[in-house]
């Protein structure tokens, strides 16, 4: 049960630097989801909600209702504040910090029989990283995992590139390359790298095994510990002068063409 609904109309409140840091990452073990459809998601997941603001712009009644029972603090806020709050140029009425989940490296691995996890080796720009989690979600991958080093996928842009996967897909932060091969190993995934100069397409690799598929930045692809352990090495045909994809049209190239093969399995 929420917290006695609190007025909010100054925009020198704590709590706008509470969600501004939250956006910018900076709140440990909170996000920030904002606008109807993602902070619904939030709620439907079961996301804990540590603290929502809404506006008078909310026009949705049923999410209102649900965030003054399930909030932790709920504000109402003028729409001034609210746009003091948010990271968005258009606010929709509505924000919500949500605690971050924790998963530990099983839950990566569903209930399958053959889990399908893909690792996000250096990319630094979070729409990238949330387009990622999405696809991931959206092919039926088991979970997901980003590097140290690379964009945090609970970050705002990160949150609002996955359209809301983040919070139903096991997603976690901050290992290392040695954690993440390491973690392959116990758990028996072959090492599957995205590399353009790879000596097999993504249509001749087998993809129905167990599997950790890594993505590289676009510019710069893997580094060498990833491409050292490699058990796979896996180019996408590239039509010249073409050399390279976005790194989410090419995580959605392969992680389809792994569904097509298990399917047809």
């Amino acid at each position: 049960m929420a917290q006695k609904s609190k007025s909010l109309t100054s925009a020198k409140n704590p709590a706008v630097q509470r969600f501004r840091e939250a956006a910018a990452g900076k709140a440990a073990g909170l996000m920030l989801a904002e606008g109807v459809r993602l902070v619904w998601d939030a709620v439907r997941a079961g996301g804990e909600v540590v603290e929502a603001a809404v506006s008078s712009k909310l026009n949705d009644v049923d999410l209102r209702d649900a965030l003054a029972e399930r909030a932790g603090s709920f504000l109402d806020v003028s729409d001034a504040v609210l746009a003091r709050m948010s990271a968005l140029d258009t606010p929709q009425g509505v924000a919500a910090l949500i605690r971050r989940p924790s998963y530990d490296e099983r839950a990566l691995l569903g209930e399958e029989l053959a889990p399908l996890v893909v690792a996000a080796a250096g990319l630094r720009d979070p729409g990238n990283v949330g387009a990622v989690v999405r696809t991931a979600e959206a092919a039926g991958a088991t979970g997901c995992l980003t590097l140290r080093g690379g964009a945090d996928p609970f970050r705002e842009k990160a949150v609002r590139g996955s359209m809301g996967s983040v919070f139903r897909l096991p997603v976690t932060h901050g290992m290392t390359a040695a954690d993440a091969i390491a973690f392959a190993r116990r758990q028996r995934l072959q090492l599957v790298v995205a590399d353009g100069r790879g000596p097999c397409s993504h249509t001749q690799a087998d993809l129905r095994r167990p599997s950790m598929l890594v993505l590289g930045a676009e510019a710069g692809g893997v580094d060498s510990e990833w491409l050292d352990a490699a058990d796979a090495h896996v180019r996408i045909p590239l039509h010249p002068p073409v050399e390279s994809l976005n790194v989410a049209v090419a995580a959605g190239v392969l992680l389809f063409e792994a569904q097509r093969q298990r399917t047809d399995a």
